[in-house]
């Protein structure tokens, strides 16, 4: 049981149901007796996991009319009726709501059953705090994603219409002259396309995920999609190992290199993009594409232009550094440098490392 305890908060981590479970499996190794955890919060609800309420028609139930004691101690209303029940409050936070452990027991508890009460309860409240804290980093991410795809859908598609708006207008205005108007028609036409283009790749971006893939088949996969809408020559050089990073950064380092892939193919007028991935002995996880394309113009340096904010917002959610740079002696070079797994020899990659070049 103990040893339960202590794996308990690291599999809060990676289960969201890791608490229900451990609930589960306490009565499987203790089959006389009943653990149930009664929080003050909405949620989903489980055999041994609901909502805090009082116990029907029982007078001065404590669970709601006596303030919440972490030590177990017995439930009196309950003992007068018969039931044997020890009581214990998970240890509130400042985000984390205040529940009760009631721990049923087939005759009266005595002090071993106290203290393993009390050991479940400090693991149980260290596990609580541990998901409200990850719930709220979810929270956060999935913000942050909807206002890097608000910004997104600003910046490109909000802004064609604008244009595409205005050169109806100006169609409408010529359409006694055939040949001014067929000029208009023509940009017209190719603002249209553009448009559609650029919804499909938001659509994308906004569907993505792994997918259960590694990186590495990842980026093998975007890389061949980017090869079949242009004539750009796509060089990838992944020399990072699948375990250099947790699945949250790998799914975020994806979306910024494939925001910069299509950067390239929209604005570069590139021939050869190259995508490289390593890592030092430190560590140290650096990112780069590069194109050989027409550079950084001024306007390109402005926040919400050419989609180089969603690239700083993403960068910025793993707390990965970020600088887009122009290559010499033309081009564009976005690099990102983030901390992956330690102590991975930067060589211990060459013998496996993947290159793929679209030829």
């Amino acid at each position: 049981m103990r040893k339960l305890l202590i794996e308990l908060p690291l599999s809060q981590l990676h289960v969201d149901s890791a608490v229900s479970d451990f609930l589960d499996r306490f009565e499987a190794l203790l089959p006389m007796a009943r653990l149930d955890l009664m929080l003050a919060e909405e949620g989903p609800q489980t055999a041994h996991c609901g909502v805090l309420k009082r116990c029907p028609a029982v007078a001065g139930c404590p669970l709601l009319d006596h303030p919440a004691t972490d030590t177990a101690h017995a439930c009196v209303p309950c003992r007068r009726r018969g039931v044997q029940r020890l009581l214990c409050a998970t240890a509130a936070a400042a985000d984390v709501p205040s529940g009760w452990l009631l721990l049923d027991t087939p005759r009266a508890a005595d002090g071993s059953w106290r203290q393993l009460l009390n050991e479940v309860a400090q693991g149980l409240s260290v596990t609580l705090r541990v998901r409200g804290y990850s719930r709220e980093q979810q929270r956060k991410q999935a913000t942050s994603q909807h206002a890097a795809l608000a910004r997104e859908l600003h910046d490109s598609v909000a802004q064609q219409l604008g244009y595409l708006s205005f050169q109806a207008r100006v169609l409408h205005a010529q359409i006694n002259m055939p040949e001014q108007a067929g000029a208009v028609l023509q940009e017209l036409r190719s603002g249209l396309s553009q448009l559609q283009r650029q919804v499909r790749e938001l659509i994308t971006s906004a569907r993505l995920t792994m997918d259960g893939r590694s990186l590495r088949q990842a980026l093998a996969d975007s890389v061949a999609e980017f090869s079949r809408r242009c004539i750009i020559v796509f060089e990838l050089d992944n020399r990072l190992a699948d375990s250099a990073l947790s699945a949250e950064t790998e799914l975020q380092v994806l979306q910024i290199i494939r925001e910069a892939l299509a950067n390239a193919v929209r604005h570069s007028h590139a021939r050869h993009v190259r995508i490289e991935l390593r890592q030092s002995q430190g560590g140290e996880v650096s990112v780069s594409v590069e194109d050989d394309g027409i550079g950084l113009s001024p306007a390109s340096g402005e926040e919400n232009h050419f989609g180089l904010a969603i690239i700083r917002e993403r960068a910025a959610s793993i707390g990965a550094r970020l600088s887009i740079d122009a290559n010499r002696p033309h081009g564009v070079r976005v690099h990102l440098a983030l901390v992956g797994h330690p102590d991975v020899p930067e060589g211990s990659f060459d013998a496996e490392h993947h290159l793929i070049a679209d030829r």
